[in-house]
């Protein structure tokens, strides 16, 4: 534990260097973290490290830098080797202390207070692995991560885009002066004209409509993002869920009804292409002739997810995407493969849709599920 904090106290004086003002307390709650959640990569380490000292987001650049230059250098001397190998050593086993007969006093504040201090850097652990939860893609997550991140998916912001409707409402603050209102107002002021009455336009929520591929290779975020689909549907109206591969399966009734621990199970007995091949364009044309066009998605947003990969002629899923163009107010298509720097949408189906889209992200992790719902909004391009 002394040489895991010697390295902690040698990272806050290169922090320091750098403008950055941690501090002895953050230190310290570094060389716990590191102990009690022994990192096994350079990653994990920037992820407790981060979590445990960064101050504040403006020094968030500044931060990256020292941890650079301070791990880079330990990495040439062979001092992370060290410090890996420390962190990564059982805790030693706590001797049983004998029970006392008698029940402890209450504590007083100030071990009140010592106790909330040791439970702060439990706080900060638990804080960590959230952020790297966050970082993590869906088709990386064992089976207990993805259970954590459905906890986490509760935090995802929602995207609700409202438009104003033709219906009217009375509004003290309106903009039109009601003349039926304010003369009925005053039938019970024996005539006399006291309180004028106005009226606002009333607004409405925009539709939003999930169009996911369950292929083989789309299985993991078709997975995610139907829960991200049903948390959105808890919170707002007007939200549908559509499945496809080689045929269009209608998960709207699921999002309501199913648990989330049986949503996934339930898919699995209502899709029956489920992990089959990719028919877009068929998928599309059967969404556009049964539900856009009957005002599904009429003004509205749809968000597609899938990487592109078209069995069929991709003129197909060009003309369906300009006739979807025409009945909706945004699409937005979700491809996971983005989120490689030297990704280019090479893919027929994605090169064929990619002109008709009003934003094209990633969408692969908690994290990129901001940018989904700045998307549907209509905040970013």
């Amino acid at each position: 534990m002394s040489e895991i904090a010697a390295v902690a106290a040698r990272f806050d004086a290169a922090l320091r260097a750098r403008g950055v003002a941690a501090g002895t307390r953050r230190a310290q709650t570094f060389a716990e973290v590191l102990h009690l959640m022994p990192p096994s990569s350079m990653r994990a380490l920037y992820h407790r490290a981060r979590a445990a000292m960064l101050p504040a987001v403006d020094d968030a650049d500044a931060f990256d830098a020292a941890f650079v230059e301070f791990f880079g250098a330990i990495d040439d001397a062979d001092a992370l080797h060290r410090l890996v190998r420390a962190v990564n050593a059982p805790p030693r086993e706590r001797r049983d202390r004998p029970q006392r007969e008698s029940l402890p006093p209450p504590p007083s504040s100030e071990q009140a207070r010592e106790r909330e201090a040791e439970r702060a850097p439990i706080q900060w652990i638990l804080a960590a692995r959230d952020e790297e939860l966050s970082e993590r893609p869906f088709d990386e997550l064992d089976d207990a991560e993805r259970a954590a991140m459905l906890r986490l998916m509760r935090r995802v912001r929602i995207a609700s885009e409202r438009r104003a409707s033709r219906r009217r409402r009375r509004h003290p603050h309106g903009d039109r002066f009601d003349f039926r209102g304010t003369l009925r107002g005053a039938s019970r002021t024996a005539g006399e004209l006291i309180r004028r009455r106005a009226t606002a336009r009333r607004t409405t929520v925009r539709p939003l409509v999930f169009l996911l591929d369950v292929s083989g290779s789309m299985g993991p975020f078709a997975r995610a993002l139907l829960h991200y689909a049903r948390v959105t549907a808890q919170a707002r109206p007007r939200v549908r869920a559509f499945a496809f591969a080689t045929q269009l399966t209608d998960l709207t009734p699921l999002l309501r009804r199913a648990s989330d621990d049986r949503l996934m199970a339930a898919i699995g007995a209502t899709v029956r292409d489920y992990g089959g091949g990719t028919r877009i364009g068929a998928a599309l044309h059967a969404f556009n002739q049964r539900y856009a066009q009957r005002g599904a998605a009429r003004g509205g947003t749809v968000v597609i997810l899938s990487d592109g990969w078209e069995r069929d002629d991709p003129e197909r899923l060009e003309t369906e995407m300009r006739r979807l163009r025409r009945l909706t107010r945004r699409i937005v298509w979700v491809n996971p493969h983005k989120r490689h720097p030297a990704y280019e949408p090479l893919a027929r189906g994605m090169a064929a849709a990619l002109p008709h889209l009003d934003a094209f992200v990633s969408g692969h992790n908690l994290r990129t599920l901001d940018a989904v719902a700045d998307a549907i909004e209509g905040l970013s391009a």
